[in-house]
């Protein structure tokens, strides 16, 4: 590992790294939500909330009810706070009362507790060991892995900044996907929460150095010319370069990288052949415009290619119904069902919100 003429022992090394994050991701899953889960439960529990909550919504309007003066049959009736009589205690109808099993199932016991406090402590130590391994890694990377000086590369100015250049195209894959592996290993700390598009921006402060570097990396990949042919090797780590933007690009909120960072993407579809670099670039888009709508990023407008042949690309729906409407959010269930080939929308690992986890079933 480290080694200039072995740069595919330090990849093989990398790999198996991000594959121990992925791992303990999709392990700590389950124990995040449960997290959730027992939070908005306390909450939930709190007494000014429950006395709220117990309050009928007729009471929290008009306030408390007029103190009776006489057992005369007027005021014995309800009270009446509008144009029409109060009918008594409202009863919830039946499709909107919450299932007794599933209540029983979120009160959590102590023993419960217990073994969750268990699982978050068993779950930071894994975490701190990942971070460990990380490190030792970038230890292990030596002076021929390091960029090269500004007198033995091109200059390029990049909206991240001067573009970074090394001996190789794979040693700067290598680097990618280890500040990749960085960002991923940020957003999956035990105490985030476990919708990845809530993480990335919870992390965003921490991951924003690795996030950029990884912009002015892949900008030394970047062809100099759109129009001199790829010779497969630069081809390929152009492909490999698109994992980092995709992990980086959904946190950028600059303009100009938001920008760069499609053009670039596209390009290396139309280059390589490669499409799926163009669903990546249309997962950046719309994550910038998922936070835009929750206000948690600047507004930003969606620039589809409508002459792709791939409706997910393009924006097209498969469902002649579908087009008299407009395109339906990739938070609904629905149209997964309406077009399958949405389905890159759904890499929950990246673009996650809040609702994907609620629906989500890890029992399975």
């Amino acid at each position: 590992m480290g080694k200039l003429d072995a740069v595919y022992g330090t990849m093989d090394h990398l790999i198996l790294l991000v594959a121990r994050i992925a791992d303990f991701g999709g392990k700590d899953q389950k124990r995040k939500i449960r997290a959730a889960e027992a939070v908005r439960s306390q909450r939930n529990s709190e007494p000014g909330l429950a006395q709220m909550n117990q309050m009928s919504p007729t009471s929290r309007q008009a306030g408390p009810p007029a103190q009776p003066q006489g057992p005369s049959p007027m005021q014995q009736q309800p009270p009446m706070y509008g144009m029409m009589p109060s009918m008594g205690p409202v009863r919830l109808p039946n499709a909107f009362m919450q299932d007794p099993q599933q209540t029983k199932r979120r009160q959590s016991s102590p023993l419960e507790d217990q073994a969750l406090e268990a699982a978050t402590m068993e779950a930071e130590r894994e975490w701190n060991e990942i971070r460990n391994a990380l490190d030792v890694f970038e230890e292990n990377l030596g002076p021929d892995y390091q960029p090269l000086s500004p007198d033995h590369m091109q200059p390029l100015s990049t909206p991240f900044g001067p573009a970074l250049y090394y001996r190789a195209y794979s040693i700067a894959c290598v680097w990618a996907l280890f500040l990749t592996a960085r960002i991923m290993s940020a957003r999956l700390h035990p105490s985030m929460p476990p919708a990845a598009m809530v993480a990335a921006g919870v992390a965003a402060p921490r991951t924003a150095p690795w996030a950029n570097t990884i912009g002015r990396i892949c900008a030394g990949i970047q062809p100099l010319s759109n129009t001199t042919p790829l010779n497969p090797t630069h081809g390929a780590a152009l492909m490999d370069s698109c994992m980092g933007l995709f992990h980086a690009g959904v946190q950028y909120r600059d303009a100009a990288q938001r920008g760069w960072t499609i053009t670039k993407l596209r390009d290396v579809a139309r280059l390589t052949g490669w499409q799926t670099s163009a669903l990546i670039a249309s997962g950046c888009e719309r994550s910038w415009m998922r936070a835009a709508e929750m206000g948690h990023g600047p507004p930003y407008q969606r620039t589809m290619n409508a002459a792709a042949k791939d409706d997910r690309v393009a924006g097209r729906s498969r469902d002649p119904v579908a087009k008299m409407y407009p395109p339906k959010d990739n938070n609904d269930r629905r149209f997964i069902k309406v077009n399958p080939g949405t389905r890159v929308y759904w890499a929950l690992g990246i673009l996650s919100v809040e609702e994907d986890m609620q629906g989500l079933d890890l029992e399975d």
